[in-house]
């Protein structure tokens, strides 16, 4: 006999204070309505070892979108409840094991918008740490990190993870609520003991769950909760420690195992906490739809007493005795009563023969479905528990089966005798394979031909009556199946339930093909099925279809035309038109439309990804029968376009023809693409001039200047645009430069619409002469530009300028050197003065003062050294009033140089003999 112990799940364990208290856990997405969830957190915390600091308040989630890892937003989770996790035999508890369950919860909305993508997204949550390896975790490496240390690759964490789908397909809302996984039971497990437990979870849609064991994922710093949030996958698996791995993880023979449906199974063989992730993957119709992972720690421990399992025997009613071990056949026909539709198993227990069990042991019994998912235990009878003792080691127990299988056919359940063993109870499996023959019944069908009808529009209401039999009477139920996106009302389709006469359903399908008062513009054919049941003892499933098909042919009705004379010559064959316009052109046409239904037009106008009104497109609707019209005007100007931001435009025309007698939407478009290039421009000039007629300006605007002359210049500037108004002249001067750095000019610049005039003025001084230097060459250039938008242009002039200083060369100085001062008005002063030859008048004959020097004066000395006369004014006169005849000495003191001489007083004049 196979003997076998059930292993219900194991989380548990030991962890050190520094937040390594994570047993394990999941999330859940749970549907509201509409677009309502609610998001879970389920975390299992390890009460007896963990840091209580280390049980969080609220859980900071993240979901992300599958497939590109996009940030999709953060979940805020707070704390809602705390509950303990309950033993599956309290009694066999020594507190080794305390596990509180935390439940985080919260309701959000997934947008269709948001939340349409085709392959689905992720909510995670980091957490760390796992208990570490110094505290008994044996299979995985998780280490302390020191102080500080965030990047520690020793350190193990958790990384909750959910994937779910999106709540929109095909346009549709698609409703799902993730899995709800097993709870786990806080029970050990003890070496060489064979171990099971049933970890199927469920699934409120229905869905398909399958189930495999996986590396547990880590998290990707060591921080206990990462600063920076969750971080999009992919995420790093814990390491394993050798010799263990996915297939060896803890080591046991067999290892831990799990099967697609939950079964897990494991014979461990060394002592100690282990650590392994569950991955439960949903499917609906053969599409996976998401998955949950779930991490447990297992605690093997030698804490199981001795003891032996229990032993279930069958025998059929008319046996003697109890012959059937493991398994047995049973077959009633439908004939057979109640009463007799029965087996007897017998249990026993060697412990109850056991001094150390103080002769009991307590017994139950359970029935569980083999190969199918069905509530059987009313088979049981009303007490399944019993304690074996010495004096009374057996227990009988009396099975019976409902006249109706469970499921068509033969079918196997399983009676399984527990006992109490701890930590786990050991039991024993009788499998029943039954055969029973249902009560007879007749399937019910219709007696109506499949409907398959093309009805012309307006033709008068239609119908059909429709027929179920069944011929053993019972009572039957139909339901009507529209083909997807079938609305019968709309389509002015109805069923009538004329309701079961003897063995026959009566149904009235009825159809009014109006297009005019029904909808017929999202389909013109109408696939329905019918199905039927009927209600018989067993209940099981044998329906029947029927299928209707449906059509309506509507009336014709031309398609409207769409045309423009500027631009497709009127031809309604050409849909697309490309033209090139300039700023400051302007774009105008008409655009018609026709039916030649004489049917009610609507003609509109509207810019692809942009409003025409922004714009100022002008292009209003126009509504009538048969004919359209509207004038489409653009003036393009610098004002109302931005051709660095767009230069390209799509118009689409539309002319719509959707108040026909059937309502249907028939049109005609004609598009328009419109390049837009900048607008046309002539250059403005600019023109200079020199207002001071004592400098000329040549004609390579050049002018040579003497320090002391004052520069006048006038910039004009003009442009010969005046569409569709004059440029904006800007005038300014670009740059003035030259071998020593102009300063003192004045110069404005100034703005004009059409013209722009600004004056130039310079008086320069002798400061702009440098190191020696007396002659400076300078180029000014000016720019005027226009305004034109997105084709702006600009002219240069460049004045050339050299300034030379004043000529202070004495090349033609020569001092007179004679003076009678006699009165006789001759020669009768000494001055450096001498008289035109042509005017006649005096002209002073001293070198000029320039920026090199200039005159400071004259002194004038007699033949003993002494000073007799002495002047600062160029223009002195030295009349020798008093003096004596004879020589005189003279010098005449500039700031850079000095000039000497001598002059003669004589009172008399000879001038033939005077000296000049």
């Amino acid at each position: 006999m196979k003997r076998y112990l059930l292993l219900l799940v194991l989380v548990v364990v030991a962890f050190p204070s520094l937040a390594s208290h994570i047993v394990g856990g999941e999330f859940e997405i749970r549907y509201i309505s509409a677009n309502r969830y609610e998001v879970r957190l389920i975390l299992y915390f390890d009460l007896q070892n963990g840091n209580p600091g280390a049980q969080d308040d609220f859980v900071n989630a993240r979901i992300f979108r599958k497939r590109d890892n996009a940030f999709m937003q953060d979940v805020f989770l707070p704390l809602d409840s705390i509950s303990r996790v309950s033993y599956t035999q309290p009694e066999c508890s020594n507190g080794e094991i305390q596990t509180n369950k935390l439940i985080y919860k919260t309701q959000v909305t997934f947008s269709n918008s948001q939340y349409g993508d085709a392959q689905g997204y992720y909510i995670v949550w980091e957490r760390c740490c796992r208990n570490y390896n110094s505290k008994g975790l044996l299979n995985i490496i998780s280490e302390e990190p020191p102080p500080g240390v965030i990047d520690y690759p020793n350190a193990a964490g958790q990384t909750f993870y959910l994937e779910f789908p999106p709540v929109v397909k095909n346009g549709e809302p698609f409703v799902n609520s993730t899995p709800r996984l097993f709870p786990p039971l806080n029970d050990y497990a003890c070496p060489n003991k064979f171990y099971y437990a049933d970890f199927a979870g469920s699934d409120v849609d229905g869905d398909s769950l399958v189930y495999t064991l996986v590396t547990p994922f880590n998290t990707h710093t060591a921080e206990a909760i990462p600063s920076g949030g969750p971080s999009p996958a992919p995420y790093p698996l814990v390491t394993w420690r050798s010799p263990f791995s996915l297939t060896n993880i803890i080591g046991g023979s067999p290892d831990l195992k799990i099967s697609t449906d939950g079964l897990l199974t494991v014979t461990p063989k060394t002592q100690g906490l282990y650590v392994f992730a569950v991955k439960c993957e949903e499917y609906r119709k053969g599409v996976k739809l998401g998955e949950v992972r779930r991490d447990f720690q297992m605690l093997v421990v030698d804490a199981c007493p001795q003891a032996d399992p229990p032993q279930i025997l069958g025998k059929k009613l008319a046996d003697a005795s109890f012959t059937y071990d493991e398994t047995m056949n049973v077959t009633f026909s439908n004939t057979v009563t109640d009463a007799n539709r029965c087996i007897e198993v017998q249990v026993s227990d060697p412990d109850a023969l056991k001094s150390s069990d103080n002769f009991m042991e307590n017994v139950t019994i359970k029935a569980i479905p083999i190969g199918f998912k069905k509530d059987i235990s009313g088979i049981l009878p009303a007490i399944t528990s019993v304690t074996l003792t010495a004096s009374a080691p057996t227990k009988t127990f009396r099975i019976c089966f409902d006249e109706c299988p469970y499921i068509e056919g033969p079918y196997t359940v399983g009676i399984v005798a527990f006992d109490d063993a701890c930590s786990l109870p050991y039991f024993d499996t009788l499998r029943v394979l039954v055969n029973i023959t249902p009560p007879v019944n007749h399937n019910p069908y219709y007696s109506t031909a499949d409907i398959t009808k093309t009805v012309t529009e307006g033709s008068p209401v239609q119908k059909w009556l429709i027929k179920a039999v069944d011929e053993d009477g019972d009572k039957m139920n139909q339901v009507i199946i529209p083909g997807i996106g079938v609305d019968l009302a709309s389509a002015g389709m109805s069923f009538k339930s004329l309701g079961q006469v003897g063995d026959t359903l009566f149904t009235e399908l009825t159809w009014d093909p109006r297009c005019d008062v029904f909808n017929f513009t999202n389909r013109t054919n109408f696939d329905i099925a019918l199905q039927v049941e009927d209600e018989d003892q067993c209940a099981f499933n044998h329906p029947d279809r029927m299928k209707v098909n449906l059509t309506i042919q509507l009336p014709g009705n031309s398609k409207p035309l769409i045309s423009s004379p500027e631009l497709t010559n009127n031809s309604t064959l050409i849909d697309t038109v490309n033209l090139e316009r300039k700023v400051n052109q302007s774009l105008i046409f008409h655009v018609n439309g026709k039916d030649l239904d004489k049917d009610k037009l609507v003609l509109t106008g509207a810019g692809k990804n942009f409003s025409m009104a922004d714009y100022s497109i002008s292009f209003p609707q126009d509504v009538d029968y048969e004919n359209v019209s509207s004038l489409f005007t653009w003036n393009i100007r610098c004002d109302n376009v931005d051709l660095d931001v767009k230069d390209e435009f799509t118009f689409h025309f539309l002319v719509a023809d959707n108040e026909n007698k059937c309502r249907f939407l028939y049109y005609d478009t004609l598009v328009v693409n419109v390049k837009l290039m900048p607008p046309d421009n002539t250059e403005p000039q600019l023109f200079v001039s020199s207002v001071n007629p004592a400098i000329a300006l040549s004609l390579n605007n050049s002018m040579v200047v003497t320090l002391g002359q004052q520069i006048d210049l006038s910039l004009n500037g003009i442009d010969p645009d005046t569409y569709p108004e004059a440029d904006m002249l800007q005038l300014k001067l670009l740059s003035a430069t030259g071998n020593v750095q102009p300063e003192g000019y004045t110069f404005t610049g100034a703005e004009g619409r059409g013209t722009v005039q600004s004056p130039f003025t310079w008086k320069p001084e002798c400061n702009i002469f440098t190191n020696g230097q007396y002659e400076n060459d300078y180029i000014f250039t000016f720019l005027v530009t226009d305004d034109r938008c997105f084709n702006g242009k600009g002219d240069t002039v460049e004045v050339n300028i050299k300034i030379k200083d004043i000529d202070g060369s004495d090349t033609e100085f020569l001092p007179p050197n004679f003076v009678s001062p006699n009165g006789d008005l001759k020669n009768d002063y000494f001055a450096m003065m001498k008289r035109d030859a042509t005017t006649g008048e005096l002209l002073n004959i001293l070198p000029l003062d320039n920026c090199a020097g200039h005159f400071e004066g004259i002194t004038i000395y007699n033949r003993w050294g002494k000073e007799v006369f002495a002047s600062a004014d160029r223009e002195f006169k030295w009349y020798a009033i008093g003096e004596a005849s004879g020589v005189y000495y003279y010098l005449v003191k500039y700031s850079d140089k000095e000039y000497k001489g001598v002059v003669t007083v004589s009172y008399w004049d000879d001038e033939s003999q005077a000296q000049r």
